[in-house]
């Protein structure tokens, strides 16, 4: 199963945090931009280089983000019983 952390934006506010989970995000320490900062000053998370593991959500101190898990692809060929 794929997880994925997906932010609440009413709940960000990136000027009283820090940015917590951009500076602890694994792969964006690794150099990628799994999240990143917008326009309007707030992170995104790219889904595609987000893993999943959940440190985001943990370091978060206004419970912006949580993890949810993406259902996996499906066969071609599959039919409902």
């Amino acid at each position: 199963m794929v997880r994925v952390a997906v932010l609440d934006r009413e709940r960000c506010k990136p000027e009283d945090c820090g940015l917590v989970c951009i500076r602890f995000c694994p792969p964006v320490r690794n150099g990628l931009d799994a999240i990143k900062l917008v326009e309007d000053g707030k992170p995104v998370v790219n889904e595609r280089l987000c893993v999943g593991c959940g440190i985001c959500v943990r370091k978060c101190p206004f419970k912006a983000l949580s993890i949810v898990n993406l259902p996996e692809e499906l066969e071609e060929d599959c039919s409902h019983r």
